[in-house]
């Protein structure tokens, strides 16, 4: 994806709703995705290999939200970007964290739709896991290089920008053109391929019987059903991400291939599709979040625990003042009177709490 925001196009973008958009995906994102890392880290079980894919959609999305929508809202504010340092690493960056992302949801979908054909196989290794991540962050930087080296910095009276500066118009068309299959088409189409012979796979065997599984357990229905519950997860997102970024690469489509009144039709395409494109950064953690149900427990717990922090210590610290200000020491008859109001007190003000 190239970033349109920054560019003549992308200052024709409502500021007012775009500043609203972008500062409500940058928390809700940050928020969502740094709880989806906690919680997957911190696990004590054994981490599956959807555990890993859904921790590195979280870090994809992060940094497009620690990396980019800061120096976006920035250039939304002031007009401008800073230096050429926003050029060369934050714009390209936009690039890498999309090609990161939808290249963990196509390996989501391939990795699951192996595991429903071919149950009888081991899992991959820690070294096989590593290199599979490496490989989906070196392949998004290089899909990114020939936007780093024509990315160009633009200063005049009235305020600078950012440019690709291409040798010709079609070495332009021609990035245009891979972005769209790279980021879009090919992985679509990939996943498409992975749903269909799953549902081939689920209508074909609908009564799972007992095997022995790689690990040498006993699977029934449940793994099946765990299987498609992931399944129908994934689902979500692809769609999601179907429909936000489609628009952005009709408009560089147009911008690049079309006539003037193409043009015009991609500067109003412009107006939404970046807040679009990023808004879908955050929306994985909320996706996963409402669907997951030990992510869902996570959140909940996440959440709670400042809550019963506040109450323990709201509890101790009346424990505590109980214990220090009976400083009266009744005798005789007034002994039996006082201590049965200390107690009924105190069992009211536990019930309260």
């Amino acid at each position: 994806m190239n970033n349109a925001s920054t560019n003549n196009t992308g200052s024709i973008t409502q500021p007012s709703v775009t500043l609203v958009l972008y500062f409500a995906t940058f928390f809700i994102g940050l928020a969502g995705n740094l709880l989806v890392v906690v919680i997957i880290v911190t696990r004590k079980t054994r981490k599956r290999m959807n555990d890993i894919f859904v921790l590195n959609l979280s870090v994809s999305d992060l940094c497009l939200i620690l990396f980019c929508l800061p120096a976006l809202i920035y250039v939304q504010l002031v007009g401008s970007v800073t230096s050429p340092f926003y050029c060369k690493f934050v714009w390209p960056m936009v690039t890498v964290s999309f090609s990161s992302s939808i290249l963990t949801i196509t390996s989501m979908a391939c990795y699951r739709c192996n595991v429903l054909l071919h149950p009888f196989e081991l899992p991959p290794s820690g070294k096989q896991v590593l290199l599979w991540i490496s490989s989906i962050w070196l392949v998004s930087f290089v899909i990114a290089i020939p936007l780093i080296i024509t990315s160009k910095f633009q200063e005049d009276l009235k305020g600078s920008t950012c440019y690709e500066d291409w040798p010709s118009l079609n070495f332009k068309r021609g990035y245009t053109v891979a972005l769209f299959i790279l980021q879009y088409l090919l992985p679509l189409l990939t996943i498409a391929v992975a749903y269909v012979r799953i549902g081939i796979d689920l209508t074909r065997t609908k009564v799972r019987r007992a095997s022995i599984t790689r690990r040498g357990e006993v699977s029934d229905q449940g793994s099946r059903e765990e299987n498609v519950k992931i399944i129908k997860i994934l689902a979500t997102i692809v769609v999601l991400f179907t429909f936000c970024m489609l628009p952005v690469h009709i408009a560089w489509i147009l911008l690049d291939f079309g006539g003037n009144s193409e043009k015009e039709i991609a500067e109003i395409i412009f107006k939404f599709s970046d807040v679009l494109a990023i808004l879908q950064s955050c929306l994985n953690a909320v996706i996963y979040g409402a669907l997951t149900k030990h992510l869902r427990s996570g959140f909940v717990k996440c959440l709670l625990r400042p809550l019963a922090i506040c109450y323990d210590f709201r509890k101790g610290g009346e424990q505590v003042s109980s214990q220090r200000r009976p400083t009266y020491q009744p005798s005789g008859e007034e002994l039996e009177t006082f201590t049965l109001g200390r107690k009924s007190t105190f069992s009211q003000k536990s019930v309260d709490v």
